[in-house]
């Protein structure tokens, strides 16, 4: 008894600490608040029509104005965390699109919502590249799956309470009170996280053996060395299999976002009442997903030491990218099955929300520090850009077909592709000799 407590308390001793793992908590409640952002929209939507006269046709233009401002400015914005830091970055990022959210609230016209949506669009676009790399430098290699898993997991959170949550407002308030109070609440979040946000080197909770901790690089031979001009990031093979992969995960919820209520109203012909809480369950089982797929990804690398966390993460990612390729089937062909439609759709998304987590914790394994926002927001760029023509093509495919079949199997072949870009492409991390980096590059 007296040699196992003295083992628990060697292993006390020997453990570097935990503080690192706090920032996930703020990182986790902006990707939340900006998901949940994003589905304002599609929620005060029927009230935005019948209270202005606004058509549906305006809030697909609204959706549309946000989705390619998001996309484009996803490249300035991890080039701008890269050069001025995390910190300044997220809060300003998260501060403002508040702002823009809250700004819905006053609009009459058209044109008055467009620009508070292009505003979004352009605030939001920094958030996920930053908490790359947040993670990328509070995390050793192998605890960077985990760590993306549990603040990624917000962006199935968001959509998953935002029906049930933004309903009760509305009811309650009106849509305009809704967008103040989403907005004041990331001004909160945001507030908080300039007040207690320390880079691990300035923050006193971490201590020295956790600091070291944090930046021992496991496998110094494996990993990526010099600064690699921004240009060139897009002439490497390891660029566009992240690229790939992530157009399966932005395809996959692209085409859950826009149709799976009307899905649910139109094949089973679900409640009003109850709609909200049946599309937040495939939403909800996708966070789940993205938590556990993170948290194996990290377990498979430490159960796999002799292998980099790059090699163990390829294979990882392919396995994800199969298994949401089955599960997209299952979706299409469960059709008129409510609880196996269902159950196939929350599987969807588990996988959906995995293959994200593992995703977003590869740029910092390819990269050094000075570009891992730079190569994530590149990531996030092309698959949104490519993932924006997910909900166009499946509302053309079941207007033409009458049935979500073939949208689910375009989708399918879409998450095969990723699974294989990942295991061809991104075979090793991009290694730049420091000599060969051309003095002056403007690209840098």
């Amino acid at each position: 008894m007296n040699s196992q407590t003295a083992v628990k308390r060697q292993r006390r001793v020997a453990s570097p600490g935990r503080a690192r793992w706090w920032i996930l908590g703020w990182l986790l409640a902006a990707m939340m608040i900006n998901y949940m952002d994003r589905s304002s929209l599609s929620i005060a939507a029927p009230h935005m029509i019948d209270e202005l006269g606004l058509t549906a046709a305006d809030i697909g233009l609204l959706g549309t104005a946000f989705s390619l401002t998001y996309a484009f400015f996803q490249l300035p914005g991890g080039w701008l965390t890269d050069r001025l830091g995390v910190k300044p970055v997220y809060v300003i990022a998260l501060g403002f699109w508040s702002l823009a959210t809250s700004v819905m609230a006053f609009g009459h016209h058209l044109w008055h919502f467009m620009i508070a949506r292009v505003l979004l669009g352009v605030f939001e676009a920094p958030v996920s590249p930053t908490s790359a790399k947040i993670v990328s430098e509070g995390f050793p290699p192998r605890e960077r799956g985990a760590a993306v898993g549990v603040y990624d997991s917000g962006s199935k959170w968001g959509p998953a309470v935002a029906p049930p949550i933004l309903t009760f407002l509305i009811l309650g308030f009106g849509w305009r009170a809704m967008f103040v109070i989403l907005g004041v609440l990331g001004i909160i979040v945001a507030i908080g996280f300039w007040v207690f946000y320390r880079s691990p080197e300035h923050d006193r909770r971490v201590s020295a053996a956790e600091l070291e901790h944090i930046r021992a690089r496991e496998e110094d031979n494996n990993a990526p060395t010099g600064h690699i001009p921004w240009l060139r990031l897009f002439t490497k093979p390891q660029t566009w299999a992240m690229v790939l992969g992530f157009v399966a995960v932005v395809w996959t919820l692209n085409i859950f976002v826009t149709f799976l209520p009307l899905m649910l109203g139109d094949i089973y012909s679900v409640a009003d009442e109850a709609l909200g809480w049946y599309t937040a369950i495939p939403f909800a089982v996708g966070g789940i997903g993205g938590i556990l797929g993170g948290w194996f990804t990290t377990k498979y690398s430490r159960m796999r030491s002799h292998l980099a966390p790059l090699a163990c993460k390829r294979r990882i990612a392919a396995v994800y990218g199969g298994a949401l390729a089955i599960c997209s089937i299952l979706v299409g062909v469960t059709t008129g099955h409510f609880a196996l439609q269902l159950a196939a759709m929350s599987m969807a998304l588990f996988f959906c929300g995995a293959l994200s987590a593992v995703g977003w914790s590869i740029p910092a394994d390819v990269v050094t520090g000075s570009r891992v926002a730079s190569l994530g927001s590149i990531q996030n760029f092309g698959g949104y850009f490519a993932g924006s023509l997910s909900p166009w093509l499946t509302g053309v495919l079941v207007t033409t077909t009458g049935s979500y079949l073939i949208p689910f199997i375009v989708g399918a072949v879409v998450a095969v592709i990723a699974g294989i870009a990942y295991l061809l492409l991104l075979r090793a991390p991009i290694r730049v000799d420091s000599a060969a980096t051309e003095i002056g590059d403007t690209s840098s």
